[in-house]
This record gives structure tokens, C-alpha cells and sequence, in this order.
């Protein structure tokens, strides 16, 4: 772009209830960033339900100019002059409830070496609950711009290569369907420049909307073999606007049947724990999933978790089995994680990472490829059950 680049904030339509708006260029409505070149805004009681926004501006704040950031007709001003390509100025919006269909455009992404000298370049990340990253989902114009992925699998970069002297090419990122609870967008100069200083940038920030909060923030989802049944339990650290929880099954991970359901508690800001007792688990491995419906229709579905009655004693289930040896998820109960082994059918040990996903998941990444076969894992815990081994089929 030509020493300017646009974000516009956008909300897409959703299934929950409410919406929050700042607006930052309005000429009735304004919200005001004040006092003019200050680095933290927080904004109260935004939207319906109610949401409290901070805006924080981090990195290299000493390349400002002309009193930014700052209100301006075109919407939140940043302008800089980069003292070099590493450095960068960004802003992190935290929201006080993980907020829903979080969404907005970029104009302008490009590159100008003929008057000026920079390569648009702006990071774009976004985080649920506990700093879960959310990958986004970005269009833009491939005639200006390309892709690339961060230093992390959900951080997204957008720079730019052609000039655009219009700044009409236009660049959409959302975050459909789930709760963001920070947004942070960083921007400076990418590596495609003639050498020497990089140029004054500019960067506008106009209106920021959401759709909703995130109606229940469940916190766990966890089965447990009793006998020969199964127990299902969860508990929510809010809800909003809920009206209940339909607990499904499935025995081959894509047709599931409802069980049953259970009444929520619609509103609340504390802790609230949930039990189900499926009476009848299927032979085998039976997965397991929670509908959460609003009292508006609209519904969220939970991870799938995996428990087998027949097979409580062993403490963990192996799923998907067969398995396509990339990554081997486990489900289990008070495992230790020490304790587990990996070994081929002649008891050859096999090294491997874990990447432990909640407190009773974890993912077993082989650190050399698997062949189509059988294999084995098994587990020995400190509390004197002895080995369990369970059969582990690779199927390329």
C-alpha cells in the first residue's frame, strides 16, 4: 500500500444472541481513544451481553508520529517509521468473555519500491481460552499478496509483492464459529526491500464487532468405565443464555445417537459440574460428544472423548485404531506418563514425543515413521497393576 494500510472490522452473522461494536471513526458514535499517542485503552460494558475490551499497543512505541495512535477520520491512526526490518509495531485487543465470529479486513496489502521502500507485512493472531490459538480463515487478493504460516500452526502472516497505488485489494480474516478471547495483530516491514531504511507506514484500525459471546465455556470433558457402564462428566466455568446439554454416541466416529439430555443452568459465573451415566455402552470403543443448545436454537458441539467398558482395567483407549501411526491419541484415567511404551511386534522400543491435549488426552507422535503393521502400547504405572498392553494397528 502506499504509506497506508486499512483494517476493517467486520461481524458476520451467528447463531447466539447479542453484539459488541467499538467504533473508532464514526463521527456521531465515536469511541474515543484518549489522551491522543496513548498505548492502553480499556473500553466497559460494550455490546449485549456486556463485554470489556483492552486494547494494549506493544513493540517498538518509541517509531511513532504525528500524536498516534489516535482517532482520525479513516479510523484508530498508527504511523511509523521502522528503524529497521526486525522491528514492529502491533496492538492486542483481550476481551473479558471469549467473543464469537470475530472478523475483519485488511486493504492494501502490498509492496512499493518505486517512491517508497517497505513490504507490507502483518501478523495475524488469534487466541481462545487457556492462549489456545484459533487458525483463522483468510481471502485475499493473490495479485497483491501470499500467505504464510508463523512460528506457531495458528499464526498467519499476509505480505505483500505487487504495488497496489489504490489500496483496493482487499484481505478478509475471521475466526467463524469460536470464541477468541485476545486478537493480536502486528505489522512491519517484510525482507523484500532495496537496502537501506524502510519508510513511514501507516496503519488505521476502524470498526471493531464481534457477533456474541461464547454462550458455556466448558472447562473438561471426561469419560470413566464403571463396570459395565460409563460415566460422563463435565463442568462449565460460565454459561450464557444455555438451555441444556444432549450427550451422543458413536461407535465409528461419524454417525452419533442421542442419549439424552440434561438441563443447564442457563446463566452463571461459577463453577457447575455435570454427570451422565450411560447405562448401556456399546461392545468396544464407544466415543462420546456433548451438544450444548442455547435457549435460542443455536448449539456448539464439544471434543469427542473415548471410553471401553470392556476394557476399564486397562486405563487408556487407543483411538483411532487402526491408526495412521502420525499421531496416536490416547484416553485415559490418572495415567502416568512415564510409565508408557511403544514397541514393535519383535519388543523393539520405539521413541516417541507426547503431546498432551487435557488432563485425560494425550497424543503419542512416533519420531520416525511407522510401516503398515502391528504394533504395541502399553503402560506400567507405579501403582503396582502390573503392565497393560493394548494392540495397535498402523494402516497406511
Amino acid at each position: 500500500m502506499r504509506r497506508l494500510l486499512t483494517l476493517l472490522v467486520i461481524s458476520y452473522s451467528t447463531f447466539t444472541f447479542g453484539q459488541g461494536f467499538i467504533d473508532f471513526s464514526s463521527n456521531t458514535d465515536i469511541t474515543p481513544w484518549t489522551p491522543d499517542g496513548a498505548l492502553m485503552q480499556t473500553f466497559s460494558s460494550i455490546g449485549t451481553p456486556p463485554v470489556t475490551v483492552t486494547a494494549t499497543v506493544t513493540g517498538n512505541v518509541n517509531r511513532f508520529s504525528n500524536r498516534t495512535p489516535r482517532n482520525d477520520a479513516r479510523g484508530l491512526w498508527l504511523n511509523f517509521t521502522l528503524g529497521n526490518r526486525t522491528e514492529a509495531v502491533g496492538v492486542t485487543f483481550t476481551f473479558s468473555e471469549p467473543v464469537t465470529n470475530l472478523s475483519f479486513s485488511v486493504l492494501g496489502i502490498d509492496r512499493e519500491l518505486s517512491f517508497s521502500n517497505y513490504q507490507d507485512r502483518i501478523l495475524i493472531a488469534g487466541y481462545g481460552e487457556g492462549d489456545k490459538g484459533v487458525t483463522p480463515s483468510i481471502s485475499y487478493n493473490q495479485n497483491f499478496a501470499f500467505l504464510t504460516n508463523g512460528s506457531e500452526p495458528t499464526i498467519r502472516i499476509l505480505s505483500g509483492f505487487n504495488a497496489d497505488p489504490l489500496d483496493s485489494s482487499r484481505s478478509t480474516i475471521s475466526f467463524p464459529g469460536v470464541g477468541i478471547k485476545k486478537l493480536t495483530l502486528a505489522f512491519n516491514s517484510g525482507d523484500n526491500v532495496r537496502n537501506g531504511a524502510t519508510t513511514s507506514q501507516s496503519m488505521f484500525l476502524t470498526d471493531l464487532s464481534w457477533a456474541s459471546i461464547v454462550p458455556v465455556q466448558l472447562l473438561y470433558f471426561r469419560g470413566k468405565a464403571e463396570k459395565e457402564r460409563v460415566r460422563l462428566q463435565w463442568a462449565t466455568a460460565s454459561e450464557s443464555n444455555s438451555d441444556y446439554f444432549q450427550i451422543e454416541r458413536s461407535t465409528d466416529l461419524r454417525e452419533f445417537t442421542s442419549l439424552g439430555r440434561l438441563t443447564s443452568a442457563g446463566d452463571s459465573k461459577q463453577l457447575i459440574e455435570y454427570s451422565f451415566l450411560d447405562e448401556a455402552p456399546l461392545p468396544g470403543v464407544n466415543y462420546y460428544r456433548l451438544k450444548q443448545v442455547d435457549k435460542d436454537r443455536a448449539t456448539e458441539y464439544s471434543k469427542i472423548i473415548a471410553v471401553s467398558p470392556q476394557n476399564a482395567a486397562s486405563r487408556f483407549v487407543i483411538y483411532p485404531n487402526p491408526s495412521d501411526g502420525q499421531a496416536i491419541k490416547l484416553q485415559f484415567d490418572n495415567l502416568e506418563l512415564d510409565g508408557l511404551r511403544l514397541s514393535t511386534l519383535l519388543g523393539q522400543e520405539i521413541p516417541f514425543d507426547i503431546q498432551a491435549t487435557n488432563t485425560n488426552s494425550l497424543t503419542i507422535k512416533p519420531r520416525h515413521e511407522l510401516q503398515t503393521g502391528l504394533y504395541f502400547v502399553s503402560y506400567a504405572g507405579t501403582t503396582g497393576r502390573g503392565r497393560v498392553t493394548q494392540k495397535l494397528w498402523v494402516n497406511k
